[in-house]
């Protein structure tokens, strides 16, 4: 595999991971699931179990937009690597001269 393939496999990459968090975003489990609208003090921990699930998912989903981000700036960086590489050994190819 050379840069220019492996910057592209980054950046597929990247948008999976982006898709993924975004997909992980749109659940959105009812608090009933939960039992929070039980009675008394079961109802109160389900809703309580309700927040704690939200807050973990909305921080995972962050993390996924995040990484998905980072993996991004690494494949664009890979493709910049991968044309500056390309252009020295062209450059290389153009001053060497044939020896008979």
């Amino acid at each position: 595999m050379n840069l220019s393939a492996a910057a592209g496999a980054l950046r597929a990459s990247a948008e999976a991971l982006g898709a993924a968090g975004h997909r992980m975003g749109a659940l959105d489990l009812d608090p009933r699931a939960f039992g929070a609208t039980g009675p008394g003090r079961l109802g109160d921990l389900g809703h309580d179990l309700h927040l704690l699930w939200r807050g973990a998912l909305d921080a995972r989903v962050a993390e996924a937009s995040a990484h998905a981000a980072r993996v991004f700036e690494a494949a664009e960086a890979l493709g910049r690597a991968s044309g500056e590489y390309a252009g020295t050994d062209e450059a290389a190819r153009r001053g060497q001269t044939e020896v008979a």
